[in-house]
């Protein structure tokens, strides 16, 4: 951030147009964020049907090297802030962009599980200095724009990754039933190599929106001076600073719990049941595009609105794993776990606003440094706990989901009792 983050951007031109004279970058973000999440979906998914399905590892096994990274993005964040306050946003970006595909190909050539463990903490490291700069930017983006403009890149950067996760599951499922998972892992480690491209396209520090307060003074031209109307950072569209922020960061656990569990579950129950292992693309693919579709929504919604979304989302979460549990058919566990991303999306949607809101009104990236060490905690310690629990009853994952789910609705209602609003 730097001696830039306190300074207020002006316009120039003609004042009923009020073009951005220091217009920010958005499109390097958004094309990060949806080639990661395009060559991480066909990776990650193919790496851990590889390993589980051909490599036999178990499912306690399995679940520590697929939690790994994000046991590591518990701290990622704290390193990435420490590390941006020195290089720089842009810098901190490049090389978590660098890095990347590196150790991509580092877990492909070796599959001892202590070797990949450690390949894939670093890998959770490097996600820590990507992620949190990208809210940070969104952040910095909303305290500068229009209600409308702010909208738009919020939902622009949530379409962007969604289609890079969706599309990478596409393809990951075509190589997989035509080739094989390794093919699918080699194509996606080709893929990761646009990571640093794009990064180079982000703006200078020195170029992010923000202008010296002494640019009206040092400038000569009177026609500009006179055209150059000061913008105060935007408040009104921070409206959901009026739920406390741990409203969001509960939202922002059991959001990932329960995306986790459903995703770790359902190769375990491919391989319980015979079927091979790249019908797990399918219904991940499913589950995203359903949350693709939770996101949207919530975007569009009032305040008011998101707050009972969230009830409903949970309850019918709570609903689906008591139905899993008492059904236990393949079939049933199919179509409840491709239709859950919905309900998955509309938490995120609200939870990540919320964290939004709070960074742009008091101008701070606390917030989502925070949200990513949660993220990291929810994602990290979910599949090693049903990893073990997997390996005495796979439905019991389905029973933790459930009592996790009841104990957080009760602290969600007490925090947004008094909750009023101007405009639902």
């Amino acid at each position: 951030m730097g001696i830039t983050e306190d300074t207020p951007s002006f316009y120039s031109g003609e004042v009923d147009r009020r073009v951005n004279l220091f217009s920010y970058r958005v499109w390097p973000i958004f094309m990060l964020s949806f080639c990661r999440l395009f060559f991480l979906s066909i990776f990650e998914r193919a790496f851990q049907n590889y390993i589980y399905f051909y490599q036999d590892v178990s499912e306690s096994m399995l679940g520590i090297i697929s939690s790994a990274p994000a046991i590591a993005y518990i701290f990622g964040p704290i390193l990435g802030h420490l590390i941006t306050k020195k290089l720089g946003i842009r810098n901190s970006i490049i090389i978590s962009a660098i890095g990347t595909p590196i150790l991509v190909g580092a877990q492909m050539i070796y599959f001892e599980p202590i070797y990949l463990i450690f390949i894939r903490v670093i890998s959770g490291l490097l996600l820590g200095i990507f992620w949190p700069n990208c809210y940070n930017l969104l952040s910095r983006w909303q305290s500068v724009s229009s209600d409308a403009k702010s909208n738009k890149n919020f939902r622009h950067f949530n379409f962007s990754w969604n289609l890079g996760f969706i599309s990478g599951l596409l393809v990951g499922y075509f190589w997989a039933f035509a080739l094989d998972e390794y093919f699918a892992m080699t194509f996606a480690f080709v893929i990761s190599f646009s990571l640093p491209f794009f990064s180079l396209f982000l703006k200078k520090e020195s170029e992010l929106n923000h202008v010296d307060r002494n640019f009206i003074n040092k400038n000569n031209d009177p026609k500009l001076n006179s055209n150059i109307v000061p913008q105060d950072q935007q408040n009104s569209n921070n409206k959901l600073i009026a739920y406390p922020i741990l409203f969001s960061w509960i939202l922002l656990l059991i959001y990932a719990a329960s995306k986790s569990v459903f995703r770790f579950s359902y190769p375990v129950f491919l391989k319980n049941s015979g079927n091979p292992s790249y019908y797990s693309y399918l219904i991940q693919l499913s589950m995203q595009v359903g949350q693709l579709g939770g996101l949207t929504w919530s975007n569009s919604m009032k305040i008011y609105s998101r707050k009972i979304s969230v009830y409903v989302s949970l309850i019918m979460i709570i609903l689906s794993s008591i139905a899993i549990v008492l059904v236990q058919d393949i079939l049933f566990i199919s179509i409840i776990s491709a239709s859950i991303g919905l309900f998955v999306g509309l938490i995120q949607g609200t939870s990540l606003k919320i964290m939004i809101d709070y960074g742009a009104a008091k101008n701070t990236k606390r917030y989502s440094t925070i949200n990513e060490v949660l993220k990291g905690i929810g994602f990290g310690l979910t599949p090693i706990a049903a990893g073990f629990i997997a390996e005495i009853n796979i439905y019991g994952v389905f029973v933790f989901l459930i009592i996790l789910g009841v104990s957080v609705l009760i602290p969600l209602l007490y925090l947004s009792r008094n909750l009023k609003f101007k405009n639902r």
